[in-house]
């Protein structure tokens, strides 16, 4: 069974449809790239998978339950957490004080320990520290705990954002745009990245423009055009479609663009 499922999602804006009956699966453990020409629906459907949108039509299934509708922070405690284009953290705060906002879904609150035994409530959130400097450590970032996050170059500052997901202790993870901005060894190494992540068991699904990133880190791919699913397949079946070809990657594609 597919951890998550999307059956015919539409989703309309004053008549236009930005998502028109379109389905798809994520496997457990699974990088599945979302990729297509801008205005291709590509972050409509995050949106819609996310919960910052509803649908027109269609469904949502999660571990087999449906979501339909949910709201973000509902689906975060879920365990589907997201990203956005750009960097969007704290950017005043300490990357730790980032994550500890992350964290939050996961903090044992208890009124009492805070009123009457802060002891046991000092024990809890350094537990959740503990927790977050593993995160940092498993992204590279543990020498950044303590700085200001705004202040991190660009690259770690997305980073940061990603750990930030991750902090909600996430069974899914969607990746908007995870390199864009970056250069070419930079988006090398969060590509790197990616693929940890999605061996720890956790599924991915990413919108990037990068087609080299796309065809070498995802195991399927799913190609939207005019808000429409037009293909899906491995990175080779999708290089090789005619329909692919044509509507996005042009003929002078060979995978190779940075």
């Amino acid at each position: 069974m597919s951890i998550l499922s999307i059956k015919n999602l539409s989703v309309n804006f004053m008549g236009l449809k930005a998502v028109d009956n379109v389905s798809f699966g994520l496997e457990q453990g699974e990088c599945l790239g979302l990729i297509g020409p801008n205005g291709a629906g590509k972050t409509t459907m995050f949106n819609l998978i996310s919960g910052f949108y509803k649908p027109t039509n269609g469904q949502v299934f999660f571990e087999g339950a449906e979501i339909t509708g949910f709201a973000p922070h509902v689906l975060a405690g879920m365990g589907i957490a997201r990203t956005f284009q750009g960097t969007k953290i704290f950017s005043k705060l300490t990357v730790m004080d980032n994550l500890i906002r992350g964290r939050f879904l996961r903090i044992k609150k208890n009124v009492f320990h805070v009123l009457f035994q802060p002891s046991k409530a000092q024990a809890e959130i350094d537990r959740q520290k503990d927790r977050c400097r593993e995160i940092l450590e498993f992204l590279g970032l543990a020498d950044a705990e303590s700085n200001i996050a705004g202040s991190l170059a660009y690259a770690r500052q997305s980073l940061v954002g990603v750990a930030i997901a991750l902090a909600t202790e996430p069974k899914i993870l969607l990746l908007d745009e995870p390199i864009a901005g970056m250069n070419p060894t930079e988006a090398r190494e969060t590509m790197t990245l990616v693929k940890k992540i999605r061996d720890t068991g956790i599924s991915v699904i990413m919108v990037e423009h990068n087609m080299r990133a796309v065809m070498s880190t995802c195991d399927r791919i799913v190609v939207l055009h005019h808000g429409e699913k037009l293909a899906v397949g491995t990175p080779a079946e999708v290089q090789q479609n005619p329909k692919v070809i044509e509507a996005y990657l042009g003929t002078d594609y060979y995978g190779d663009n940075d």
